[in-house]
């Protein structure tokens, strides 16, 4: 909760900076997929070919209703990209969990830690945490949220608190074989 808090106040602050109104209040949930369609589209951009600016993010968050949280990869280019065909396919239930593994395990560690990991606020207005172009960010025109509001500790915790990570049970199976 402390590292939503800090967004949060990170949002506020930017709001106040610019003379705009605080729209909303932003959840752990809404975080953690916003996060993790990040590291899926990354990683789906490894197993299909697509560049990263051919996938887009659509984020289904709902925290009055809880019971539901979604997300969607898609192509929206209409360049060659956007014809490679097997983004589909890499949802089926025999391909996406290695996919969805993958792009966990790649979360784990960034080529910026420990100061990615360590942030209390960067990028633009400070609207992210452990989130930089080495490990979360995607392409601009990707992103519904224009890269902000993305935090990779609550998908796999950090090495000195591994427990807040969403993932840090199935992450700690996976250690174990």
């Amino acid at each position: 909760q402390r590292r939503v808090v800090l967004l949060n106040d990170n949002y506020r602050e930017a709001c106040a900076r610019a003379g705009r109104e605080v729209e909303r209040e932003y959840s752990a949930r809404f975080i953690l997929a916003h996060t993790l369609s990040h590291l899926l589209m990354k990683q789906l951009s490894l197993e299909c070919g697509y560049s990263g600016s051919s996938l887009r993010e659509r984020l289904y968050v709902n925290d009055e209703d809880q019971s539901q949280t979604g997300l969607m990869i898609y192509t929206a280019s209409s360049s060659a990209d956007g014809t490679l065909g097997g983004l589909v396919s890499q949802g089926a239930a025999d391909i996406f969990p290695g996919i969805l593994e993958a792009a966990v395990q790649s979360a784990r560690w960034c080529s910026s830690d420990p100061l990615c990991e360590e942030s209390d606020g960067q990028g633009n207005n400070a609207m992210n945490l452990a989130a930089c172009h080495a490990c979360a960010l995607v392409s601009e025109t990707s992103c519904e949220e224009r890269n902000m509001l993305l935090d990779r500790a609550m998908v796999v915790g950090t090495t000195s608190t591994p427990a807040i990570g969403y993932f840090h049970q199935i992450l700690a199976d996976w250690d174990r074989g």
